[in-house]
């Protein structure tokens, strides 16, 4: 089951980026950001609730726990959203499965997962054919570009470490929807007091969001990839699983191509390639 949850979670996610690369045209990105975190996690409270009996069992040390996936996780999201803005989905996307490897690292270091040095060494062309990916066809990058490159690498940090910490979450409690109620409430208060802080509750108007259908068809994409992914991890090993919901480079690129209409060199399509076939050599060796 955890290997069709994985795969289901790569295809939400392929089409994911290009709904969020729409829906953040003539938006704010700081809107963007507060407003995802706030319906997905509000909706990964109810979940929890309804599902568990977190409420009757609340426990504030668990929350304080859980705390630091909440904020790196946040981080994370907010990176992502910032690279598809400053930049194309052709140019991040690749640079953003390099989160992978960051995963694929921690469990095998950490938590002990299975290992080989066929691992060691797809990893490595991995974290060369993304590198290659995000280099521009022209000499000069522009700024506003080379903005949104070093935005997809705060991702590939910030969410290689969330991908970690999830699967050490979901060993500890058992249930994920008992973690995602946890991490729900500590972004959901902390979107709040932001908010409180600033004084820019204009932030979550969703009646100031420009394309509010598309904004709320990528939080629901982003949910139902990040619930796959979780569950996943009951039984999957947290290497196995990044890596094999990396696949979703695939389908965000080609997407990028026939929905976005970026054009893409042949030689990216080779690339593409294999960082597709280093994915799955890596899911299954």
């Amino acid at each position: 089951m955890w290997l069709y949850l994985s795969l289901t979670s790569a295809i939400l996610t392929g089409f994911t980026v290009i709904v969020m690369k729409k829906s953040s045209k003539n938006n704010l990105s700081t809107r963007l950001s507060l407003l995802g975190l706030l319906i997905s996690n509000i909706v990964y409270v109810i979940l929890g609730a309804c599902t568990t009996d977190v409420i009757e069992n609340f426990s504030l040390y668990n929350l304080i726990k859980i705390s630091p996936l909440s904020i790196i996780q946040s981080i994370g999201y907010a990176c992502a959203i910032l690279s598809v803005k400053y930049a194309s989905v052709s140019t991040v996307s690749p640079i953003r499965k390099a989160n992978t490897v960051i995963t694929l690292l921690l469990g095998i270091l950490i938590l002990k997962d299975s290992f080989t040095i066929a691992q060691l060494v797809i990893s490595i062309i991995l974290i060369i054919l993304t590198i290659l990916l995000a280099k521009s066809k022209e000499n000069n990058v522009s700024s506003r570009e080379s903005k949104g490159i070093i935005y997809a690498f705060g991702f590939v940090v910030f969410n290689g470490i969330a991908g970690f910490l999830n699967k050490v979450y979901i060993d500890i409690f058992g249930n994920p929807l008992v973690v995602v109620f946890y991490y729900g409430l500590v972004i959901v208060i902390g979107v709040i007091l932001y908010c409180l802080i600033t004084k820019k509750w204009d932030y979550i108007n969703i009646a100031k969001v420009n394309s509010k259908g598309l904004f709320l068809l990528h939080s629901a994409l982003d949910l139902g990839a990040n619930l796959c992914s979780r569950f996943s991890l009951i039984d999957g090993q947290v290497s196995t699983v990044s890596v094999i919901t990396s696949s979703s480079i695939v389908i965000t690129i080609l997407a990028s191509r026939f929905i976005l209409k970026e054009k893409i060199s042949w030689k990216k399509y080779l690339m593409i390639i294999g960082v597709f076939l280093c994915v799955m050599f890596l899911a299954f060796i």
